[in-house]
């Protein structure tokens, strides 16, 4: 891959990085629309899943401390599984339809918390309801490929606390990238051609994650709430926008 586009490439991996620390999500969606300028998607989204693992387990370790791992390996328990399953029945969801109807649907949660109230009644009561979350997660993660802003309203509704909340999402999307990375593994893609693609976005997404967690301790409860809400919003529409352009 020529330079110029490694250097495009990397600053988007670290801005989007550093977006995800200060407002526990966003950077993800970033990377992937520029790696889609430039690989096949085919290419882009197994590439993408493995530098998001750099970048949500640098911000996971970083704010350790505030990690709920109650929550963690519940969501954790069927990722595997339910992964498996998703991969197998890849072909027959339409990817982009699928994008959009997790687009739609994150909208309405962070705009409509009621709705909340109504899925939390569907996945169970307090934390248990992060196992069917989970295995949600895990099924779709390969089909559609896109996932989070769906579910980072349900991590949200469940920690109050600014860094609880990037610090356990972190850790989660860490295990769901990872359970992803193996399952394209297995179906033989190769990572070797995008090495030096792959340490680019490395470097560049854990300096995102110091220099966004800097910021993101000055900014208070309230403001984070607010930059939580427009995050997710703008992640969403540009999700809707990139399926229809």
């Amino acid at each position: 891959m020529p330079e110029p586009e490694l250097l495009v490439i990397g600053l988007s991996a670290f801005f989007g990085s550093t977006i995800a620390a200060i407002a526990g999500l966003g950077g993800g969606i970033l990377l992937l629309s520029v790696l889609l300028q430039f690989l096949d998607p085919t290419d882009a989204i197994p590439v993408h899943a493995l530098i998001q693992v750099a970048s949500n387990s640098s911000r996971a370790v970083m704010r350790r401390k505030h990690i709920r791992w109650s929550i963690v390996w519940r969501f954790a328990l069927f990722l595997i599984p339910a992964g498996v399953l998703g991969l197998l029945a890849a072909d027959l969801f339409p990817r982009s339809g699928g994008r959009v109807a997790i687009a739609v649907f994150a909208l309405i949660v962070v705009w409509k918390p009621t709705v909340l109230e109504g899925l939390s009644r569907l996945l169970g009561h307090g934390l248990n309801a992060f196992i069917p979350l989970g295995a949600c997660a895990g099924f779709l993660n390969i089909p559609f490929g896109v996932t989070g802003p769906a579910i980072a309203p349900v991590f949200r509704s469940h920690l109050a606390v600014k860094a609880a909340t990037i610090a356990t999402f972190a850790c989660a999307q860490t295990l769901g990238h990872l359970v992803k990375v193996g399952l394209f593994a297995s179906t033989s893609f190769s990572y070797r051609p995008y090495a030096s693609l792959i340490c680019i976005g490395f470097a560049a997404v854990v300096c995102g994650s110091w220099a966004g967690t800097k910021i993101s301790d000055k900014v208070s409860e309230e403001k984070f709430a607010v930059i939580f809400k427009m995050t997710l919003t703008a992640i969403a529409l540009r999700v809707i926008y990139m399926t229809f352009r």
